[in-house]
């Protein structure tokens, strides 16, 4: 970081900020997709597309610290590049493993879900289904890390086998079955995921998004294993932002 107290009088801002180390906004992740760049901002639920001199310029800052200015000024202005060191927390591209497969085509993992687990399934299903109506996606997804670090770190640092975390997912899957609420990618992974963590199996939900025309979508996935969707489905979309 540099001192800015030689800084002359009168200064413009971009100057200062120039100067300064700028990150990706902590709530902004993006991917390429054909030609240009989108973004999901989860602060305000929602997509956006950067294209031509501003996606290269993005991609160069980050890449190397340098792009040009008149373009990094846009991308402050339009609070993607904000000021602050670059951590863990700002990664750009998510971080996933290339699905190989899907627990819904392996029917020898299907099974019929338990009366405690049907019951489970409701109470998950419904209150994660009033918590996306009342509280933002930041918040939603911040309390889905929590709760599923708290659980499965309880737990011994082993990690669960492959079955039994198809085990687990068909489990869900057919109590889900019962629950009077329409089905979402967002609203069933989310509950998934939290079955899954109750249960010590620790699972990623994993966005996605397609180009022209423009797509989004989510699962929960285990490994390479896709929990909720067809193996197809989820590698025709281009992973945004794995949680």
């Amino acid at each position: 970081m540099h001192d800015q107290r030689g800084a002359p009088k009168g200064a413009p801002f971009f100057g200062v900020m120039q100067m300064a180390q700028l990150r990706l906004h902590r709530d902004l992740s993006y991917c390429r997709v054909d030609d240009y760049l989108v973004f999901l901002d989860i602060q305000n639920d929602r997509y956006f597309r950067l294209t031509g001199c501003l996606a290269s310029a993005l991609v160069a800052y980050l890449d190397d610290g340098d792009a040009p200015s008149s373009s990094v000024r846009k991308l402050i202005e339009r609070k993607i590049l904000v000021r602050g060191p670059v951590d863990s927390d700002c990664a750009s591209l998510p971080l996933t493993k290339t699905p190989t497969h899907s627990a819904m085509e392996e029917s020898v993992r299907t099974r019929r879900a338990t009366l405690s687990e049907l019951l489970d399934t409701l109470v998950i299903v419904c209150s994660t289904h009033r918590q996306l109506k009342t509280r933002s996606l930041k918040q939603t997804l911040g309390n889905l890390s929590s709760l599923r670090e708290k659980r499965t770190s309880q737990t011994s640092m082993s990690r669960p086998s492959e079955v039994r975390a198809l085990e687990v997912a068909a489990a869900f899957r057919s109590a889900r079955l019962y629950v009077p609420i329409d089905m979402c990618c967002l609203l069933d992974s989310i509950a998934m995921i939290k079955f899954l963590a109750k249960r010590a199996v620790h699972a990623d939900l994993v966005f996605g998004v397609t180009g022209d025309p423009f797509s989004a979508h989510c699962w929960a996935q285990y490994g390479t294993a896709v929990l909720n969707d067809a193996l197809g489905h989820a590698l025709a979309l281009t992973p945004i932002k794995v949680i």
